[in-house]
């Protein structure tokens, strides 16, 4: 009967195209009286994914034809090299590229900081990290510090960071396949000495693709923060990365959306007109279309683009900046409270 649940175990495929005979994930299988019970071992599973293998494990035992009389119990165990302490891991997603997500996630990083919070901030961008030049932190100046595998991260202005592109030359292109990448992430999250944190930030690429899917998998996020401009193409992706985050299976809570790059204000101290380069409201409408609360806007300034640049985060250089992010950084604080 081994023989046959072994074989069972094989059908049952979660990620990484392997098996969790194949992972490794499978540490002991108990035959008992009336009860067949299967010991598992994974690093830190959202309970979503221990659902989803209790319920595969049991259908493909069942298809060897084993008596049904005979009682299923799946033990799933979270194994991890370091147990850190991290009260709420928040994403920030973005639907399309080049919408300013890693800024916005950089200076919520340090609002949070200045709040008196313990943070981290977890570059997921494999294929183009961002959080390495909004920190001004090159690979060179780097010393990442790897004790019995695990490893350090880097800290500056009071965050934790960490992101693929401390391991790569500048302008490097990193060409990996989807199991590498969740390899990668995978380590960072629990490989890396986070210590305590009050929160960690993801900064997750554009789109919907094998990265998020991992990451789902992966983390066990309390939120997300969608960033977007009021363009109707990027309203379009947006559209698409919320309906994935509230597929039933991978559910994850939308905190609520960022307009950025909302309007650029007149020049003029004379008058409060503003410009709207992408269009008018786009955002706030959407959020009231798809029942997501309106976090706030961040205008067009030269100054976020300069300090961003410089790899210094705004809200430290500019007032009224900083207090735009200080208020959506409460807002996004009360949300997870809601």
């Amino acid at each position: 009967m081994k023989k046959k649940i072994e074989k069972a175990l094989k059908n049952v495929i979660l990620i990484d195209n392997k098996n969790i005979i194949e992972s490794g994930w499978v540490k002991k299988i108990d035959l008992l009286n009336n009860e067949i019970r299967i010991h598992l071992s994974l690093s830190n599973p959202a309970m979503h994914i221990k659902n989803k293998l209790i319920k595969d494990i049991t259908h493909s035992i069942r298809n060897q034809n084993i008596l049904d009389t005979i009682r299923i119990k799946t033990e799933i165990k979270s194994e991890t090299k370091i147990k850190p302490v991290i009260k709420n891991i928040i994403a920030v997603a973005s639907g399309k590229g080049g919408v300013g997500k890693s800024t916005i996630a950089t200076n919520i990083a340090v609002s949070l900081v200045h709040m008196g919070f313990h943070v981290g901030l977890l570059d997921a961008d494999i294929y183009g990290p961002s959080i390495p030049l909004m920190f001004n932190i090159e690979n060179k100046s780097v010393s990442l510090q790897h004790k019995n595998g695990i490893i350090n991260p880097i800290t500056s202005y009071g965050v934790k960071i960490l992101s693929i592109g401390f391991f790569s030359k500048y302008g490097e292109a990193i060409v990996w396949r989807g199991p590498m990448v969740t390899k990668v992430l995978r380590q960072f999250m629990h490989e890396t000495n986070w210590g305590e944190l009050d929160f960690l930030i993801v900064d997750l690429p554009p789109g919907t693709g094998d990265i998020h899917l991992s990451l789902l998998q992966e983390i066990p996020l309390k939120g997300v923060v969608i960033v977007s401009t009021s363009q109707k193409i990027a309203l379009s992706d947006v559209n698409r990365s919320v309906g994935m985050f509230r597929i039933k299976s991978i559910y994850v809570p939308i905190l609520g959306i960022i307009e950025n790059m909302s309007y650029f204000p007149s020049p003029s101290k004379e008058t409060k007109e503003r410009y709207f380069f992408f269009g008018k409201n786009g955002v706030r409408d959407f959020s009231k279309k798809m029942n997501i609360f309106f976090l706030g806007e961040i205008p067009m300034l030269q100054k976020i683009r300069e300090y961003s640049d410089l790899g210094i985060p705004v809200v430290l250089k500019n007032d009224k900046i900083r207090n735009i992010f200080i208020k959506i950084t409460e807002h996004i604080i009360n949300q997870l409270h809601e």
